[in-house]
């Protein structure tokens, strides 16, 4: 690194102002692409800039970085980047930009980034020639990095496009014996949850011994609900209701028709149906994975108003398909185990996903450290 020289970012570029475009200007068939602060928003055929370079967002999307094409309209809700080509390769110039973070500059309500706080950051740069090798190189792992990311994202929805296949199969081949019924005929207890105290923040009903689960805990459970985050005390539970453990809950507001089993006693507001399903009739399981299947059907019948909403009439008018409890319990084991699978394969390919990111990064810091060399590229991205 002895050619290496530090140096200020200001020393290095300039981030120029971008312009505002005037609507009348904006074309869907322009010929030029129209840059917002995290990429293209539009069309034109005008252009600001003649030369391929990187925006920067200013505000919103402040800090992020993107190419350019050769001729483009900057929106002023950007920087553009003009720099000495002589001196300097515009790919290592914008790996350099990606690398240093720039959104952890961002400050107010609108985030906004200034440009003298980019043009004080010290770097380390190379000979130009040496930028064209590190650039060659990164360019190399990125484009494997993307295709390893490519191949996990399909392997991943292809473990969920299984498991929606057998739901799929399962509910639309119906076997001999099986009958159409609504909630109601196969509950013990089918209503809306509680709350009736307003407003319902009021934090003399909280902080006590009753888990009290809200529309996205449901939302974001994955059959089963197995955590909270907010607790009634008794103050919170005299104006509300505790459901058992096995109740199925149903959103009917705000998230419609997300559907989760509790696994603890708890109590739900009244945007959440509770289902305590008569074990001589129906499988708390079996009927959550039937929801699964029918959502997007109920989900269609919440639209319409301001807020999109079902209510207990839904469930009236709608009957579902329900096998003998036996065949229930076998359908819910196959499920179940399919779910399971794909809940591993889910977390596998999650993981692959998020060391495939590290990877970025770390040949990133080897890059703008003079540590990256072909040899070392070929030893990491073993993807």
């Amino acid at each position: 690194m002895t050619e290496w020289e530090t140096k200020t970012i200001g020393d290095i570029l300039s981030l120029e102002y971008g312009k505002p475009l005037p609507k009348a200007d904006r074309d869907p068939s322009g010929a030029y692409p129209v840059y917002g602060a995290n990429g293209e928003k539009a069309k034109s055929n005008k252009y600001y800039h003649d030369y391929r370079t990187i925006i920067v967002g200013r505000k919103g999307s402040a800090g992020e970085c993107n190419l350019t094409e050769d001729k483009f309209w900057p929106l002023d809700v950007t920087y553009f980047v003009t720099f000495d080509q002589s001196e300097h390769e515009l790919k290592f110039l914008f790996y350099m930009l990606r690398f240093q973070n720039l959104p952890r500059l961002a400050k107010g309500v609108k985030p906004g980034i200034n440009r003298n706080d980019v043009y004080a950051i010290e770097v380390v740069v190379p000979p130009l020639a040496e930028q064209k090798r590190i650039v060659s190189i990164l360019d190399e792992a990125f484009a494997a990095i993307e295709r390893a990311k490519e191949n996990a994202e399909k392997n991943l929805a292809n473990a969920r496009e299984l498991f929606e296949s057998y739901l799929n199969r399962i509910f639309t081949q119906k076997g001999k014996g099986w009958e159409e019924k609504n909630l109601a005929d196969v509950a013990i207890t089918f209503g809306r949850g509680k709350s009736r105290h307003r407003p319902r923040n009021d934090k003399s009903l909280y902080g006590g011994q009753y888990p009290f689960i809200q529309t996205g805990e449901i939302r974001n459970a994955d059959h089963y609900v197995t955590e909270y985050s907010k607790t009634y005390n008794e103050i919170g539970l005299a104006q509300s209701k505790l459901w058992p453990a096995g109740t199925l809950c149903i959103t009917i507001a705000a998230n419609i028709a997300e559907t989760a089993i509790l696994t603890f006693d708890a109590c739900i507001p009244d945007s959440i149906i509770g289902l305590v399903c008569d074990p001589t009739k129906a499988n708390a399981d079996y009927v959550e994975y039937l929801l699964q299947f029918f959502k997007t059907v109920l989900q269609s019948q919440g639209k319409g108003s301001a807020q999109d909403n079902i209510n207990m009439g839904t469930f009236e008018r709608n009957e579902f398909p329900f096998p003998s409890i036996s065949e229930q319990e076998r359908i819910v084991e196959v499920l179940s185990t399919l779910s399971e699978q794909k809940s591993q394969l889910e977390a596998i390919y999650q993981q692959k996903l998020a060391n495939l990111d590290e990877l970025k990064q770390s040949l990133l810091q080897k890059a703008f450290t003079g540590q990256l060399t072909a040899k070392q590229l070929e030893n990491e991205v073993a993807v």
